[in-house]
């Protein structure tokens, strides 16, 4: 089912084919291949991803946080210095999938899911810049990753039971909604939220995804950043819809 979803992205002012993702995540991945010792990444884009995922999974948790230790260290006092000179205003990153066929409503149950189950091997495929995802006892899903054109990894705590402030308004033609706040800590204050909106339609579906960055990050990572999320959440979209055909 996958396969005849067709999904289109809007970045920016331009209609972007699913071709041209594919392209952008094949160029990460070989980027990825080589930050992690990995050597020459195979052609295939799938084998490439598949490689990828199993690598990071045979490496662990414990050994990725230490190979990425003094990256996501930068990155957490970089994000704390942003977000306290934004003073609670924010920079939006935003793209638009639309797809024939399928359903987008599903997507975050889908993620859900996996990450309650600890199911770590589809959140990692989504996107070559995905390090670890996992959800704590509590609840808090952890995420480290490259974010856009940051050239350092992260670590990105994030609640949608949290209390903090989200600018992004709700769609109401848009019946799901997937809403969290991001912290760089845990005792850190609000550096950002998440509001994606999902909507399946007569003919398929529209996914409206937005990140909310501190005010003060450069435009040129957030603009970067609309690829990341065109890629993963197409991504997880395709698996959500062949998981549940």
């Amino acid at each position: 089912m996958a396969a005849t979803l067709d999904i289109t992205a809007t970045i920016g002012e331009r209609t972007v084919s699913r071709d041209e993702v594919l392209g952008w995540e094949a160029d990460r991945a070989a980027a990825v291949y080589k930050k992690l010792g990995m050597g020459e990444p195979p052609a295939d884009l799938r084998a490439r991803r598949e490689a990828l995922v199993a690598h990071k999974l045979e490496l662990g948790h414990a050994e990725l946080e230490r190979r990425l230790r003094r990256e996501m260290a930068t990155a957490a006092r970089s994000s704390r210095v942003m977000t306290a000179l934004s003073r609670g205003r924010r920079r939006f990153c935003t793209v638009e999938l639309r797809g024939r066929g399928g359903s987008a409503e599903a997507m975050p149950a889908f993620y859900a899911a996996a990450m309650a189950n600890g199911d770590e091997a589809p959140l990692l495929a989504a996107s070559p810049d995905h390090y670890v995802l996992r959800q704590d006892d509590d609840g808090v899903q952890q995420v480290i990753e490259t974010t856009g054109g940051s050239p350092l990894a992260s670590r990105i705590f994030l609640g949608d039971a949290d209390s903090g402030p989200v600018t992004t308004t709700a769609d109401p033609d848009f019946p799901v909604q997937w809403v969290a706040i991001g912290r760089a800590g845990l005792d850190a204050p609000p550096s950002g939220a998440i509001r994606h909106q999902f909507r399946d339609d007569p003919d398929g579906f529209t996914a409206r995804l937005t990140i909310e960055f501190p005010r003060v990050t450069p435009g040129r990572f957030v603009r970067a950043h609309r690829w990341h999320l065109a890629c993963e959440f197409s991504n997880w979209i395709e698996a959500a819809n062949a998981a549940g055909g």
